[in-house]
């Protein structure tokens, strides 16, 4: 195949990593930019046979509150235009929290992207991200995750009383709420059959430091893989 296990969509420029930023800009050639990203050719065909491993890893820890990072993958036939969007990883937030809640009030959907503020000893105003289905009847015991807008947001006082702000959900807080580091490793599996390939990256605001972006067929075509044909 035209491309190897290692090739890199985003990366070290001459040994130098420049930081993923609210800046970036998406690359039109193969040769690096000043960015750190490339268009990577995968041959004619692209790799609509066995597929491609997508992998994003994370270098540093973030600093900042309230910023966002989408990564997305992009396809074309030709090396500096035409790209689609064809793949997205998760999108990434700076600072979140897990919580376990007992709902006294039942949640409902709409309470996603609300303020959960927490009343008692606390004072903490995150955002809901997502939560457990478990809160969506009165009772439940669930999951919370929350997005901090500054350093107080830790909810770290068990007992207080959080409601979704403007919405429905009402709560206990069971336990402290706990970090959660950002996902340092991501991994998607995609199939194009375009001949090139790169990323589009967008920062709400801030640094998100140093991250490389790579692609590999490693798992798919390795030449002791169990499920080749043997003759």
């Amino acid at each position: 195949m035209a491309f190897d296990a290692d090739l890199i969509l985003r990366g070290d420029v001459s040994g130098t990593y420049v930081d993923l930023d609210s800046s970036d800009s998406a690359a039109v050639s193969e040769t690096q930019n000043g960015d750190g990203n490339t268009v990577i050719d995968i041959g004619v065909g692209g790799a609509d046979n066995k597929g491609l491993d997508c992998i994003v890893i994370f270098h540093d820890i973030l600093t900042t509150y309230q910023d966002t990072l989408d990564i997305v993958i992009q396809d074309s036939h030709h090396v500096a235009a035409g790209f689609e969007d064809m793949l997205s990883f998760p999108r990434v937030y700076c600072f979140m929290r897990e919580l376990i809640v007992t709902a006294t009030t039942a949640f409902v959907a709409g309470d996603i992207g609300k303020v959960l503020t927490a009343t008692g000893t606390g004072t903490d105003t995150g955002v809901i991200r997502e939560f457990s289905r478990e809160l969506l009847v009165v009772g439940g015991i669930g999951k919370v995750w929350i997005e901090m807008q500054d350093s107080g947001d830790t909810y770290a006082n068990a007992g207080d009383t959080v409601t979704a702000t403007a919405g429905t959900g009402v709560g206990t807080l069971t336990v402290a709420g706990r970090a959660i580091m950002n996902g340092f490793t991501l991994v998607r599996r995609f199939s194009t059959p375009k001949r090139y390939i790169r990323c589009s990256n967008t920062v709400s605001s801030g640094d998100f430091g140093a991250v490389d972006i790579m692609v590999t067929n490693a798992q798919h075509g390795h030449k002791d893989n169990l499920y080749r044909s043997h003759v």
